[in-house]
């Protein structure tokens, strides 16, 4: 998996024996063996220079994800679209139960931040999109359970955040400037502790809700700040089931009716029709 993981991630040029060896931190010998017998599957191919890339062996699983998520080619249209409409990154994420999981990406630099594959807890204020039209039980029972615990006056700030975005059928958020400092000094302080995943997770859950404030229901004089929009792709059940999210940065180059222009016509593309 590491293998083909980071064939996956590596140029159109592919890789070496010695440099896939490198990346998976195992022997040359024990490498070679391996690509030899994901070549024999298929899963690899090797070039002409000895180099490895993926293999066609693989299209029958690029063929199984697509049943499983049927947005992956329409969702990179949509994603293309709204880069090239906001000059804006944007990934495509689907929402599961517990979790994110990024599944396309356009305009990031995905070998620092929103690689494909990577999953992301369902926390505020992201989360926020996900859990926007659930029953009232489930999401007070959601926000009781964010770790680390929320007080009354954040769970009620949460749920008028939540009523914001069902009103506005998207949520847009901007970094709070008298929390900017303490967002890079933290930042820097996890980098070098390497926390183990627990904690680092309920620190970065934590450093997010401080550093990040909603602007859902203020764009119309907040536009200009607005750093985050994460705009839900509702399923044939009326809940979201997918959800875009777009880093404007802080310097969008296009109006509010501009913007709900493109975002609903985005939704009326993905939306499935019942």
């Amino acid at each position: 998996m590491e293998a083909l993981s980071a064939l996956a991630e590596a140029s159109a040029a592919g890789l070496t024996s010695a440099e896939v060896a490198r990346k998976c931190g195992i022997t040359t010998s024990t490498c070679a063996l391996l690509l030899a017998e994901l070549e024999a599957q298929g899963w690899v191919g090797r070039t002409d220079d000895r180099r490895y890339r993926l293999g066609s062996g693989l299209f029958g699983i690029v063929h199984g994800l697509r049943r499983q998520f049927p947005l992956l080619d329409r969702g990179r249209e949509a994603l293309t679209h709204l880069h090239n409409r906001l000059d804006a990154a944007c990934s495509l994420s689907k929402i599961g139960t517990r979790h994110l999981t990024t599944i396309d990406v356009v305009g990031h630099d995905t070998s620092v931040e929103h690689a494909v594959g990577q999953r992301f807890p369902i926390d505020p204020p992201f989360g926020l999109v996900a859990m926007a039209w659930r029953v009232d039980e489930v999401v007070d029972d959601w926000l009781r359970g964010v770790r680390p615990r929320l007080t009354s006056v954040d769970i009620a700030q949460q749920q008028q955040v939540l009523a914001d975005i069902r009103a506005r059928r998207y949520g847009a958020w901007r970094f709070d400037d008298d929390h900017s400092s303490l967002h890079q000094r933290l930042s820097s302080v996890l980098g070098s502790l390497e926390p183990s995943e627990t904690v680092n997770r309920r620190l970065t859950t934590l450093l997010t809700l401080v550093t990040l404030k909603s602007v859902t229901d203020t764009l119309e004089s907040d536009l200009a700040t607005a750093e985050f929009v994460v705009l839900p792709i509702f399923g044939t059940s009326g809940q979201p089931e997918y959800q875009i999210e777009i880093r404007l940065g802080g310097t969008p180059q296009v109006s509010l009716p501009e913007l709900d222009e493109v975002l609903r016509e985005v939704q009326d593309r993905l939306t499935p029709t019942t």
